[in-house]
C-alpha cells in the first residue's frame, strides 16, 4: 500500500475536476497511488458546469475501443437525467415506480450488463432481510431515496431536521456482490449519502473503493450531480457540491499511457488556460 498522503482535487467546473484526476493518475504507477477525493463545487440550475470539448474528446477517446460507453451511459445507471426531465421531473416516489415499472427493464433486455441491477434500481429498490412481529426474518425491499425524502419532509414540517446518517442509500449488497470473482464489473459504486446546511443547501457524498478513470469515472461523477439534483427538487434544496472519495484510483482495462496522450495534452492546454483566468 501506498504510503503517500491522500490527494483532494476540488474544482468548480466537473470536466476540469475529471481532467486533473486523470493527470494525476497518468502521473503516477499504480503502486505509488494513494486515496483520492474529488470535490466538485460549480453548478448551473442544478446541473454541473461542464467543458464540452474534455468531455467529447474523453467520449471519442472511448469510442476507439470495443466495450467502452459514452459518458452518458455511464451516468445514467446512476441516474436517467433526461428520462425523469421527458417524465415532467417527477417526484422520488411516482419516478421511481416508471423507472422500475418501464425504464430498467427496458436497460435490462437492451444490455446483459445490466443484468444484476443498476445504481438507480438498487437505491429505490434495494432487498435485505428484516424480522418481522412473528419472530420470522423474511425478504422485505426499500426505495432509500424515498424513505429519506419522507422523514426529510416529516422532520422539517417539527422545525427539526434529520440526522445527517439517516440519509444515505447503500449500493453495495454482500448477499449478492461477495460472489469471490475476480473481476465483478457491478457495483463499483458502495454508497450514497447526503449532507445539508442551515443555508438550505444540499451535497452529495460517494464512496468508491476503486474506480476507473477512464472508463467510467467521469459519467460516474456526472450521475452523481444529475442524482443530487433530484433529491434537491424533492427536499427543496440547492444542491451545491459532489464530493467522490476513491480508495484506488486507476486508469481503467485495455489503455495504454501512450495512447491516452492526445488526450491528457487537451486537458492540460485547457487546464492551463482556466489556471490563467
Amino acid at each position: 500500500m501506498s504510503s503517500n498522503q491522500p490527494r483532494v482535487i476540488e474544482e468548480s467546473n466537473l470536466s476540469h475536476a475529471w481532467g486533473r484526476v486523470l493527470l494525476h493518475v497518468l502521473d503516477h504507477s499504480k503502486r505509488n497511488l494513494a486515496p483520492l477525493m474529488v470535490s466538485i463545487t460549480g453548478f448551473a440550475d442544478g446541473l454541473p458546469v461542464e467543458d464540452i470539448e474534455i468531455r467529447d474528446a474523453l467520449d471519442a477517446t472511448l469510442a476507439t475501443k470495443e466495450k467502452k460507453f459514452p459518458s452518458k451511459v455511464s451516468a445514467l445507471t446512476i441516474f436517467p437525467h433526461d428520462a425523469w426531465v421527458r417524465q415532467g421531473r417527477l417526484p422520488v416516489p411516482e419516478f421511481s415506480k416508471w423507472y422500475l415499472e418501464h425504464f430498467f427493464p427496458r436497460m435490462q433486455a437492451r444490455d446483459s450488463h445490466n443484468s444484476r441491477g443498476t445504481y438507480f434500481e438498487r437505491m429505490v429498490r434495494f432487498q435485505g432481510s428484516k424480522k418481522g412481529k412473528d419472530g420470522v426474518i423474511g425478504l422485505q425491499q426499500t426505495n432509500q431515496l424515498e424513505h429519506i425524502t419522507s422523514i426529510w419532509r416529516r422532520d422539517r414540517a417539527k422545525g427539526g431536521s434529520p440526522r445527517h446518517s439517516a440519509l444515505q442509500a447503500s449500493v453495495f449488497d454482500p448477499v449478492k456482490d461477495h460472489t469471490g470473482g475476480k473481476m465483478l464489473g457491478f457495483p463499483c459504486l458502495q454508497q450514497v449519502s447526503f449532507s445539508y446546511d442551515n443555508d438550505n443547501q444540499l451535497a452529495v457524498n460517494a464512496y468508491y473503493p476503486t474506480q476507473y478513470i477512464m472508463d467510467r469515472s467521469y459519467g460516474n461523477y456526472l450521475g452523481l450531480c444529475h442524482l443530487g439534483q433530484f433529491m434537491a427538487q424533492d427536499m427543496g434544496l440547492s444542491l451545491v457540491r459532489l464530493n467522490c472519495f476513491i480508495g484506488l484510483p486507476e486508469i481503467g482495462n485495455n489503455w495504454t499511457k501512450e495512447e491516452l496522450q492526445p488526450l491528457a495534452a487537451l486537458v492540460r492546454a485547457h487546464l492551463s488556460n482556466s489556471d490563467a483566468t
